[in-house]
């Protein structure tokens, strides 16, 4: 018998001896047909505008410092770019409290600004994708203002509701327990108007009324007003709380084991969260982006079953969203020790399993809202974990950071500035808040990693900066930074895009999955999930026939040994892997003597 090495592994292999100087590649064109939309055949790079490169040295990022990376982006072997909000706001929860969805926020730059990156993103082949926050606006919005003063055709933009009456202190009483994500009472009291208004989130984020006509034209101008500015897509942002029930006097229910009254976990929401109005208002936009070629529309929504979050999808003759957001990787495993082989396997079949028939997956690993995935999971699992999200079938979702393995940062209550936080207080702000995975990019080792040639920035830099930064892993011959640029073009092979998807080895300490394509290369990606190393065996373990031999193609940075180095062939009885490495390999085709 003689074990072939396929010669796409090969050309990784040398690929992967070159260093690659990032400001000089660009995204080439696709091996796929035109079948498959953008949003399917490329990264998704999620960029938080505050924290990705300050331009104008104020210290807080700007549009003209993601214009000034676009090279970076294009050579990091992504397609796309999702921006969270850069709107007008008088930025009482950071930009989504909009006051004008049409107008660049100062602190981000003016409308010129926005346009030349666009520009700049598209004459490299990036896509741009916008944050779209329909549910509530600022409370410095124009229609509100209005609104508090019963303007038509303003009166009923928002969700108003008389008073149930006053207290023992002849305070106002809200029409019913009602409780905002961010703690207390969802209702606010407007003595102008002489009348409640609902707020999901901040008090300063009342929320608009979906069942208003106007509203949802206002919101369909909205999306048509960035189309023509060139914008490719959006992500919807808490599509769940769109609507609300009509009757206003009902109270959520108690929910079981939670006891603190002001806390939105101690009630059930049956009332003000996936009212079945919310397919409807997203079947509205996604009619409207089908008007436009070629248009993402992904959206953001949290269900109590996966079958509540498929519903998003819609069907093939009735389509809503591209996708709703997979956030089974954050929730279910939102800590090391919730991780090993078995939970991670149930994870990713837990999508799959009840996806739609023809609908398209998504994996995400973190965001704005979440810690960072070194931080939740340990940085040894950095490497192991891109390679799951950038191979399996579907398309993953990369937040500003994580291709470097950045971590949380500690933020002191003192420089605690997210809404979430700071409504716990000094002794509980830490839970809560988000600003440990916002912070600054780790660009180089020069003051604030970078990011601003000011003289301070809008939360602390990671003091692990001179060690975690791209210049260095630019460098470095091996880095988390060169793993994920090679998992970006391996996966633009067919195998990758097209393949069938199989998982031939779950145990506590692994996890695989392999991917096939007639007539092209079987790829077997292995993870060890313990932070041991060991030796797996995955013949013995195997559910289905595996050559006795594969290829290594791409393995995690920390790993030197000579024994998986990439183009090394490994016996799959005795694959070693160190604690939380991630292996590629090539399947090894076998042909008679």
């Amino acid at each position: 018998m003689k074990r072939v090495v396929t010669t796409v592994c090969l050309s990784l292999f040398l690929l992967s001896l070159v260093t690659v100087v990032i400001v000089c590649v660009v995204v080439g064109e696709d091996n796929v047909g035109s079948d498959l939309e953008f949003w399917q055949t490329e990264i998704i790079y999620q960029v938080y505008p505050r924290s990705l490169l300050d331009a104008d040295r104020d210290g807080t990022g700007d549009l003209p410092g993601v214009t000034s990376k676009a090279e970076y982006l294009a050579g990091l072997g992504v397609g796309a770019v999702w921006l969270s909000p850069f709107f007008q706001s008088p930025m009482k929860d950071f930009g989504y409290d909009i006051s004008n969805y049409t107008a660049v926020d100062p602190i981000f730059g003016t409308m010129a600004d926005f346009e030349e990156m666009v520009a700049e993103l598209h004459r490299r082949g990036l896509k741009v994708i916008l944050d779209f926050v329909p549910n509530h606006t600022s409370d410095q919005h124009e229609w509100f203002l209005k609104s508090v003063k019963r303007e038509d055709p303003y009166t009923d933009y928002f969700v108003w509701a008389d008073s149930e009456g006053t207290d023992e202190e002849g305070l106002p009483i809200p029409p019913n327990n009602w409780l905002s994500v961010f703690r207390g009472s969802a209702w606010e009291w407007s003595e102008e108007r002489k009348q409640f208004y609902y707020h999901q989130f901040l008090a300063t984020q009342p929320d608009l009324n979906f069942r208003c006509d106007a509203v949802r034209e206002e919101m369909k101008n909205v999306l048509t007003f960035w189309m023509d500015k060139g914008v490719d897509g959006f992500r919807v942002d808490a599509v769940k709380h769109l609507y609300e029930v009509e009757d206003l006097s009902l109270d959520e229910p108690l929910a079981p084991g939670h006891h603190n009254p002001s806390d939105y976990d101690s009630l059930q929401h049956p009332y003000t969260s996936n009212q079945p109005e919310n397919l409807d208002a997203v079947r509205e936009w996604r009619k409207l982006l089908d008007a436009r070629s070629e248009k993402a529309f992904m959206v953001e929504v949290f269900g109590d079953t996966v079958e509540e979050v498929m519903n998003y999808y819609g069907t093939e003759e009735d389509p809503l969203a591209d996708f709703p957001f997979n956030f089974q990787l954050i929730d279910n495993l939102e800590s090391r020790k919730r991780l090993d082989g078995e939970s991670l396997k149930a994870t990713v079949s837990l999508w799959l399993d009840n996806l739609p028939a023809g609908k398209w997956p998504n994996w995400v690993l973190g965001n704005h809202d979440k810690n960072r995935v070194s931080s939740r999971l340990g940085t040894d699992l950095i490497d192991a974990l891109n390679m799951v999200i950038l191979l399996l079938p579907g398309t993953p979702v990369t937040y500003y950071g994580e291709e470097i393995g950045m971590e949380d940062t500690f933020i002191s209550w003192e420089d605690t500035v997210d809404p979430s936080g700071c409504r716990w207080g000094p002794d509980l702000y830490q839970k809560y808040s988000r600003d440990p995975a916002r912070t600054p990019m780790q660009w180089d080792n020069r003051d604030f990693a970078g990011f601003t040639n000011g003289s301070s920035t809008w939360l602390p830099v990671n003091p692990n900066y001179p060690k975690v930064n791209v210049a260095r892993q630019v460098s470095a011959s091996a880095s988390h930074l060169k793993v994920y640029q090679q998992l970006a073009q391996l996966r633009r092979e067919d195998t990758f895009l097209r393949g069938n998807t199989t998982f031939p080895v779950t145990t506590k300490d692994v996890f695989s999955f392999m991917r096939s394509l007639e007539g092209s290369d079987s790829y077997l990606i292995v993870v060890n999930t313990n932070e041991e190393e060991i030796k797996a065996d995955l013949l013995k373990d195997s559910t289905e026939e595996l050559p006795s031999n594969a290829t290594v193609v791409l393995r995690s940075a920390s790993d030197t040994s000579s024994a998986t180095q990439p183009g090394a062939v490994v016996s799959l009885d005795a694959v070693p892997l160190l604690g939380g490495e991630g292996l590629v390999l090539a399947l090894a085709a076998e042909e008679d003597d």
